[in-house]
């Protein structure tokens, strides 16, 4: 038999449960994960947010091409050219931008005129440059990123 002492006086029950929480490890998975998950969460974010950039400018690239190839076959008229890279994107045509030029060059490597033009050794070679560029807006971020690509093929 226990022979309790009358002047010890028993816990406050608040103060039990206190203790208790205070020494317990019950729910400690839930408290670090609720610091460690806006984190994870702003890193996938970014994630996706790169990788689409880079899908972007992947079909930047390929739209570039498609407007060269285009050019082989008929590189006097630059809105064909123009409207044929626009067309072969599924980006925002508002956010597009397509820059078609012609440029000559002599085999040296010098530029010249493509209409007045001569070279002294070798003939004038004619080129067309696709420039493209696309205002890509980021998901957390508030300015615009502008990505580019362009594609320089020989037509003559």
């Amino acid at each position: 038999m226990q022979i309790r002492n009358p002047l010890r006086r028993s816990p406050h029950p608040t103060l039990t449960r206190i203790s208790k929480f205070r020494h317990g490890e019950d729910g400690a998975a839930a408290v670090e994960m609720a610091i460690i998950a806006p984190t994870m969460i702003l890193m996938l974010i970014g994630m996706v947010d790169y990788g689409l950039a880079a899908l972007h400018t992947m079909e930047l690239e390929s739209a570039a091409r498609s407007g060269a190839q285009y050019a082989l076959i008929d590189s006097s008229n630059t809105s064909l050219i123009e409207t044929t890279v626009e067309n072969s994107t599924n980006l925002d045509a508002t956010n597009l931008t397509v820059t078609v030029s012609e440029f000559c060059e002599c085999s040296d490597g010098t530029s010249v005129d493509c209409s007045t033009g001569t070279c002294t050794s070798g003939s004038v070679r004619t080129y067309m440059s696709i420039a493209t560029s696309y205002s890509h807006t980021p998901i957390l971020l508030p300015n615009t990123m502008t990505l580019t690509a362009d594609s320089i093929v020989r037509t003559n």
